[in-house]
């Protein structure tokens, strides 16, 4: 993690896991919200493709940049100028799926640990 003065600022891994809220005031004709195999499948599928066995990186960090591209089997994903903390991993997971399935997406919970968790909230206006 980018100017993180303790040993999380050292390349490490975590397992997360990540939960997600869905609202609505009303059920489709088969009783959901929306079905969970398509929501399960959805964010399986993103997460795979971006996250899932790579570096997730501020993309200030030129030293682990360089460091990972000098890898031939790496697959990093940047966020733009923040580090890729458990508050901003569930925000972008939030804003992803909010943007495939609209204002259902109510809050993402991303799991650092088994005990340590991190959510983001949709703003009620």
């Amino acid at each position: 993690m980018l100017d993180y003065p303790g040993d999380c600022g050292a390349p490490h891994g975590h397992t997360y896991k990540a939960e997600v809220m869905l609202t609505s005031d009303s059920l489709d004709d088969m009783g959901f919200v929306l079905d969970f195999t398509e929501l399960k499948s959805s964010v399986s599928n993103w997460v795979n493709l971006h996250w899932d066995h790579g570096f997730l990186i501020n993309d200030r960090d030129r030293e682990l940049q360089i460091a990972l591209g000098s890898l031939q089997r790496s697959k990093v994903f940047e966020f733009h100028n923040e580090n890729p903390t458990a508050e901003v991993i569930s925000k972008y997971l939030f804003e992803v799926l909010r943007s495939q399935y609209g204002d259902l997406v109510s809050k993402v919970r991303i799991w650092e640990s088994p005990n340590q968790y991190s959510e983001y909230v949709a703003t009620r206006e």
